[in-house]
């Protein structure tokens, strides 16, 4: 059994203490950057994006116990030469945009502003790439403002919308790892996450230096409203963000079982 953590600027309160060694977390972890379903395994447990997890219905549980949650500040941003009312019909560029921003990207394009989009862009060497009229970025680009146009906080724009954050990644338990109990490795990361919050200058130094952030303030804002753990409003959230937003893209428009729903005899309560 493995501890699986999507190590990038958005979980470095859940990352840099065990990378740091601040703490011994007692369990196989591994940390791998822009963490994809298809490593995470039956017997392991692992924070991952919101719409990766989708991907993980059929092995997979959620637990509420453990998230990354953005309230009302984010690092995901669009990007438009001009007021984003003033464009349509525009090719999204997607400038390393992990799973959560595209889907919030998707869940927020149509509804919020109004914008059908011509076609979608990953690299440089997509149809319609150089002349996208779109930029989303995310990470520490998100939290910088751009020399000209304009720039959209996605979160921000979500809560906007719909009064809720956003759910970045969750806490995914497959079967096996639910059958030989779990509590150790969720431990590790409640662990984790009390000493990356006791010690949160260190972590916003080391992750400013390590994935470039520039706009330190905005970090700080985004960082100080973080959660790390979902309320029943923030599932419904998430469950709004996936059903609204995985139109076109690669992952399901559902979400795994969550934990607290299976059955007594089957569900363990301490890590719910």
């Amino acid at each position: 059994m493995t501890l699986l953590i999507d190590d990038t600027l958005t979980t470095a309160f859940v990352s840099i203490p065990i990378s740091e060694r601040w703490i011994e977390p007692g369990v196989d972890v591994r940390l791998l950057t822009n963490l994809p379903a298809s490593e995470v395994g039956t017997g392991d447990v692992a924070l991952i994006a919101a719409a990766e997890a989708t991907l993980l219905g059929e092995s997979h549980v959620i637990a509420s116990s453990v998230a990354v949650v953005f309230d009302g500040v984010g690092p995901i941003a669009m990007r438009t030469p001009v007021r984003p009312d003033e464009v349509d019909n525009v090719i999204v560029r997607l400038l390393d945009v992990g799973p959560t921003g595209e889907v919030l990207l998707r869940a927020l394009l149509r509804p919020y502003f109004g914008i059908t989009a011509g076609g979608f862009a990953r690299s440089d060497d997509d149809p319609g790439a150089g002349d996208a009229q779109m930029v989303v970025v995310d990470g520490a680009p998100g939290l910088s403002q751009p020399e000209s146009g304009f720039q959209d906080d996605l979160v921000r724009d979500w809560f906007v919308l719909t009064g809720e954050a956003v759910v970045s990644h969750v806490l995914v338990v497959g079967v096996e790892a639910i059958a030989r109990g779990a509590v150790a490795e969720v431990d590790a990361l409640r662990h984790a996450i009390s000493t990356g919050q006791e010690r949160r200058k260190d972590v916003r130094r080391i992750a400013a230096d390590r994935w470039g952030v520039t706009d330190r303030e905005t970090f700080a804002e985004m960082t100080n409203r973080q959660r790390f753990e979902l309320s029943q409003a923030d599932r419904h959230s998430l469950a709004t963000m996936i059903a609204r937003g995985t139109w076109g893209s690669r992952f399901q428009n559902r979400l795994p079982a969550y934990l607290d729903s299976l059955d007594d005899d089957v569900r363990p309560d301490d890590i719910s």
